[in-house]
Formats: C-alpha cells, structure tokens, sequence
C-alpha cells in the first residue's frame, strides 16, 4: 500500500511549518510555542526530533481512501510535545491529556 497524496501533503506541510518556525500559529498552546526557538533548541537533540514526527504520524488519521481527517489535532500533540520539552527546566506546562504509550510508539 502507498502513502496517500493526501496524507504526502499533511507531512509536507507538518514538516514545513515545524523547520519555518511557524508551527505556533496553528496550534491550541500557539503562545508557549511561540515563546521559544524550538527548531534551533531541538536540532541537536535527533532523538527528540525522532519523538516528533512519531507523535505526529501515530496521531494522524485517515479515512477509507487516505484523506488526513485530523491534520490539526496530530499537529497539537506533537506541538505539546515540543512545548514541554522546551519548558522543562521551568515544568510550567502540563501535556492534558497525557501522551498514551501507542502515541510514543517508535516505528
């Protein structure tokens, strides 16, 4: 089976907004996003960057001909992730609801 065109285009754009540093405007927590430079402060850190791009594939959604149906909640809960580790020194965000173990999952 190939990956749809569609869901193609959710990554591209997923990928685009995250290295253009816009990501914040699309997301619920945009603001804390916005408070920090993640793609510089993650970019020597590879294992995180390998925990982003998992949450966001393993939260994606398709339906029964490949169209991303939730393209916008995949892209929060990767966005959650980033906010807290970025502001884990402060621990002043809470991922609600927590990261469920398949969300985390390395494929």
């Amino acid at each position: 089976m190939e990956l749809s065109a569609d869901f193609k285009r959710a990554l591209r754009l997923f990928v685009y907004y995250y290295f253009n540093g816009t990501l914040a405007y699309l997301v619920k927590d945009g603001q804390l996003l916005s408070e920090v430079d993640y793609a510089v402060q993650l970019a020597n850190q590879p294992s995180t960057m390998e925990q982003v791009f998992a949450i966001y594939t393993n939260n994606i959604k398709m339906d029964e001909i490949g169209n991303v149906i939730n393209q916008k909640h995949a892209m929060n809960r990767a966005a959650q992730f980033i906010i807290a580790v970025c502001h884990r020194s402060e621990e002043a965000y809470k991922v609600i609801p927590e990261f469920e173990p398949w969300e985390m999952e390395l494929h």
